[in-house]
């Protein structure tokens, strides 16, 4: 936390080897979370839902 304002956390430093890496982290997590499912785990998930469904309804 910085010092003179106690709420407010300093701004990571360039040299800082943890900065840099949670930069990165953060870089890939968000492309990551930008692509397409493909469609074989889309259809996957609907099949899986139906089973859910039908044992559902058998109880």
């Amino acid at each position: 936390m910085n010092k003179q304002n106690p709420g407010r956390q300093s701004p990571p430093k360039v040299n800082d080897p943890n900065a840099q890496i949670a930069m990165k982290l953060r870089t890939f997590y968000h492309s990551v979370q930008d692509e397409a499912l493909p469609q074989r785990f889309l259809d996957l998930l609907e099949k899986l839902d139906a089973v859910e469904s039908s044992v559902q309804r058998a109880e």
